[in-house]
């Protein structure tokens, strides 16, 4: 960004500058609010005109707000500035993992594309060649970043498919992702390149993409089908229940039988053994069917062993979620994900699976319904989850 001028230092002795948790609140008010005035924030707020002055020249100072229009009213003699958060000048930066592609997409406040890769990763088992990649796209973001000239990335999201350590943003497992085990991105990517990072559930993205064509109180639950099964419940942008160590951050590694079928997370039984995509897979276990796409492309064929396995996993997997729909008293349901296309196909068995504990009206008023571009929910998603992180960071799930 250009060198700002310096501070006064009134403004220095009373609010710290070199963080932004003193005048966050502010920030959130004006971005809630659009286009606003000093004096409506300070109302909103409940302080001083003098107090949200110096928060505005703070927030000024750092970029992340500018001056819109200036109102000259001549019956008093002075003038009403607009204000409004910079949204060209403050990206965001979107890191995901969807087997086996990597997803790097660079987004301004305002939600306009930047840069953006996508790559197969399907060749890589390493974790240091991994690192090798997203490094080689944060560098080519970052150079985007400065042709624009006055830029900066304030946050960066990376969704990842696995189990993290307890408490910690290590990757524990990552069994449809191998390489991602055991690394920390939030401390790699603060000491490589000192952005603020955060990582979590790749079901974030889903359900921010998902969420964002439903009203806005539409409490929500959208299940993001690929080679596992995970789920995240929210009402709009705020999430309802979501963590890295809890119930469903992970639905799929909920155990339903006792002793099942061993699960890739180590125990036995979980809902992913009968509902995932790779469970299905090794059911058939035809030699022409080994990947996601061979086995979305089976079922909307028609090829009736893929068709009847994939029924069989659906109407599970509407049984499994019956009590977690009931835990966060979901009004809609949304199934994302890359097996979303094979939805339509299997409805009616999943409808069977709810029916186990709901009645016809409940499942009419839960409408369960297929992503009609889950990809495209999924990048648009985790954009808006980053641009939530910065601007919220209360809400961070953990």
């Amino acid at each position: 960004m250009p060198k700002a001028k310096t501070l006064p230092s009134y403004i220095r002795n009373r609010l710290s500058i070199s963080d932004l948790d003193s005048s966050r609140s502010i920030l959130q008010i004006i971005e809630q609010g659009g286009s606003v005035t000093q004096q409506q924030v300070a109302e909103k707020a409940g302080i001083s005109g003098g107090t949200c002055n110096l928060h505005f020249q703070k927030l000024e100072h750092m970029g992340l707000i500018r001056r819109v229009e200036t109102i000259r009213i001549k019956s008093r003699g002075r003038s009403t500035i607009i204000w409004e958060v910079e949204k060209k000048k403050n990206l965001c930066l979107s890191l995901v993992f969807d087997v086996p592609f990597f997803q790097g997409t660079l987004v301004d406040f305002a939600g306009n594309v930047l840069f953006e890769k996508r790559r197969d990763l399907s060749g890589i088992a390493d974790g240091a060649e991994l690192l090798g990649e997203v490094e080689a796209f944060i560098n080519a973001a970052l150079a985007e970043a400065q042709r624009l000239g006055g830029t900066s990335i304030r946050q960066v999201y990376v969704g990842v498919p696995g189990l993290f350590e307890p408490k910690s943003s290590v990757i524990r497992i990552a069994a449809n992702f191998p390489a991602l085990n055991g690394i920390d991105f939030p401390q790699w990517v603060g000491e490589t390149f000192g952005l603020p990072c955060f990582c979590g559930s790749l079901g974030l993205a889903f359900y921010y993409g998902e969420a964002a064509k439903l009203p806005p109180e539409t409490r929500t639950m959208v299940v993001f089908w690929d080679l596992g099964v995970g789920a995240t419940a929210g009402v709009g942008d705020r999430l309802i229940s979501h963590s890295t160590d809890t119930l469903l951050s992970e639905i799929g590694h909920v155990r339903i039988q006792r002793d099942g079928p061993p699960c890739h997370c180590g125990k036995r039984g979980c809902l992913e053994t009968f509902a995932g995509g790779w469970s299905i897979i090794e059911t058939l276990g035809d030699p022409a069917i080994g990947t996601l796409d061979e086995l979305r492309n089976a079922v909307l064929e028609g090829n009736p062993k893929a068709v009847e396995a994939a029924r069989n996993a659906a109407r599970l997997l509407g049984s499994g979620l019956c009590w977690p729909l009931q835990i966060v008293q979901s009004e809609r349901l949304v199934v994302t994900g890359p097996l979303a296309s094979i939805f339509p196909v299997v409805r009616d068995a999943f409808i069977e699976g709810l029916a186990t504990l709901f009645d016809a009206d409940e499942i009419a008023a839960l409408d369960p319904v297929a992503s009609t571009d889950a990809q495209h929910a999924m990048k648009t998603g985790a954009a808006r989850f980053a641009h939530r992180l910065f601007f919220h960071p209360e809400s961070q799930p953990g």
